[in-house]
Parts: C-alpha cells; sequence; structure tokens
C-alpha cells in the first residue's frame, strides 16, 4: 500500500479549514463580548455564544456525511439518537438559561467548557443522524 497524495490533500484542506472555522469562531465571540461589555444585555448574548460552537460539531461530522452521500439508498433521520443523546447534551448545554425544578448535579458542572463541548457534541449529533439506509428489494 502506497501514500495516496490526494488523500493527504483532502486533510490538509480539512485541517486548514477547521482552523479557519476556529479564527472565526473566536472573532465572534470577542465580537458577543465586546457587546455584552457595551450594552450590559448579558442574556441573548451568552446564549449566542453558546450556540457559537455548534458550527464545530457540524464541521467534525462533515466527514462521515460526505461518505453517506456516497451510498446508494434512501435518506434516513434517527431520531433515537437525536432525542436520547442530542436532547440531553442540548438541555445540559443551556443549562444555565432554562429555569428549572430540579437542579443538575454539582459534579456534572465541573467546568464552564462543559456547555461549549456539550453543544459540540449536539452540531455531531445532527449530522450524524443523517443515514442512507440500502433499499431491500422484495
Amino acid at each position: 500500500m502506497g501514500y495516496n497524495w490526494k488523500n493527504s490533500v483532502k486533510y490538509l484542506i480539512y485541517g486548514v479549514g477547521f482552523i479557519v472555522l476556529l479564527i472565526f469562531l473566536s472573532e465572534m465571540t470577542n465580537y458577543f463580548q465586546n457587546i455584552m461589555q457595551r450594552t450590559y444585555n448579558f442574556y441573548p448574548w451568552t446564549m449566542y455564544s453558546t450556540l457559537i460552537y455548534l458550527p464545530i460539531g457540524i464541521y467534525l461530522g462533515v466527514p462521515k456525511l460526505l461518505k453517506e452521500f456516497k451510498k446508494t439508498g434512501k435518506w434516513k433521520i434517527n431520531f433515537q439518537k437525536l432525542i436520547f443523546i442530542g436532547l440531553p447534551a442540548l438541555y445540559y448545554a443551556f443549562y444555565l438559561y432554562i429555569p428549572f425544578f430540579r437542579p443538575i448535579p454539582r459534579f456534572l458542572i465541573p467546568l464552564n467548557s462543559i456547555f461549549s463541548l456539550s453543544i459540540i457534541m449536539v452540531g455531531y449529533i445532527i449530522i450524524d443522524s443523517f443515514i442512507k439506509e440500502q433499499e431491500n428489494e422484495k
């Protein structure tokens, strides 16, 4: 098995795209922080700054989605994955903004970055839930 330059170029483009995405999202985060400092209105901007991490998860799921495009069959959505993994992660990502009756246990909130990681996970789960299934011939 020889060295495949075509795959190397794909990985290089994907890596550069990821770095560009991170730089763009960093600029957007700075923009939202500046607005919060100027207006003292934190609520909508903190939610937007949480959502800003969603494209990272989506971007991480793009290679799998491209593989699904190459398959033949009908598009399906894995609702079980969306409901049982995506929904709790989404709730956890916005835990601080949603009124609740029972608090999440302390051991589940060790760092603020956990909320960002949760929304990245939601983005990946959304992309990963789109699959193509082979049609059964009868």
